[in-house]
């Protein structure tokens, strides 16, 4: 027989025990590296909406900010690869910042191990978790919106973890928006390419979100938001060609790489030389250190707010 050890009962208070665990091993003398991610949500109004809808306490339909709020406030269990996840809120102080939501992004670990040898060694699962720290500004400004999370690549891939989050908050009883999320790109990527290659790109593909947070007025946003509000689309992926050479420093792809770089799509190009840029290798990454004095929840929470600080706007 196997048994699973701690029963269902206590695995919240497990489940504090063990991020608290792994955080005092994860500090050492001199502090401890973090790295975070930054990420971009972007929030359609499903076309179809009924009655199940989640809507405000006065009937009235879930502003984008409103929603964001609410996913993020609750647990939220999900499946990613095979393992078993869950998202749980975490309040956290982030100066001049009272709008931030905090939380962890956990996963549960099991062991396979034996009973003592005078409870007969049978098998037997330990249950642990495993966790990182996530925080979201959920606020509609054009830098809001903004998903930051730490890397841990034994928990997860910063980014496939995102996702399974979004899948997560677009399957959701009665979600009234259809969410998409793209990271942030590392300004002058694609420009410093061009240079590289003899400003001679042959190809441009982008894949990006139609827009809601951003508002500049410019054609290729318009564009998009018309797409969005006439045709239902909520993604758009097309490739630029050309016989000879692009001209890549024209106004509208202009547009395309800023949008990209923002947070909102993915934006791929080839070089006449056969060489090829992928936005997805310059995605924003921040190293902070969190001091060695960190030795319990509270005060890494309050380090972690200060930390926080420095991201958003």
């Amino acid at each position: 027989m196997i048994r699973v050890s701690p029963s269902g009962h206590n695995w919240h208070q497990q489940f504090l025990t063990d991020i608290l665990y792994n955080r005092l091993n994860g500090l050492n003398q001199s502090g401890s590296d973090l790295d975070f991610y930054l990420f971009r949500l972007s929030l359609k109004p499903k076309e179809m909406r009924d009655l199940f809808d989640t809507r405000a306490a006065d009937g009235s339909v879930l502003r984008r900010e409103e929603w964001i709020r609410l996913f993020f406030s609750v647990d939220r269990p999900f499946v990613h690869y095979s393992s078993n996840f869950v998202y749980r809120p975490q309040h956290v102080q982030v100066p001049g910042h009272p709008d931030l939501v905090g939380g962890w992004v956990a996963r549960e670990i099991r062991h396979s191990e034996r009973t003592p040898p005078e409870e007969g060694l049978e098998p037997t699962i330990r249950q642990t978790w495993q966790a990182l720290f996530v925080a979201i500004d959920p606020t509609n400004h054009p830098d809001g919106q903004l998903l930051l999370i730490e890397g841990n690549d034994e928990i997860g891939r910063p980014k496939a973890l995102v996702r399974a989050i979004v899948k997560a908050m677009n399957d959701a009883a009665g979600s009234p928006y259809f969410t998409q999320v793209f990271p942030l790109v590392n300004a002058g990527s694609f420009w410093e390419f061009a240079i590289i290659h003899r400003e001679e790109i042959v190809s441009l593909t982008f894949d990006v979100a139609a827009p809601n947070m951003f508002n500049d007025a410019n054609d290729f946003q318009e564009e998009l938001r018309s797409l969005r509000d006439q045709e239902n689309v909520s993604e758009v992926k097309t490739t630029l060609k050309s016989d000879t050479v692009l001209k890549h420093s024209s106004s509208r792809i202009a547009e395309i790489v800023n949008y990209v770089e923002r947070g909102a799509g993915e934006l791929s190009a080839e070089a006449a030389d056969g060489s090829r840029y992928s936005s997805t290798q310059y995605e924003v990454k921040e190293t902070v250190e969190i001091e060695s004095h960190s030795r319990n929840m509270p005060k890494f929470l309050r380090e972690i707010g200060n930390v926080l600080s420095r991201f958003f706007p």
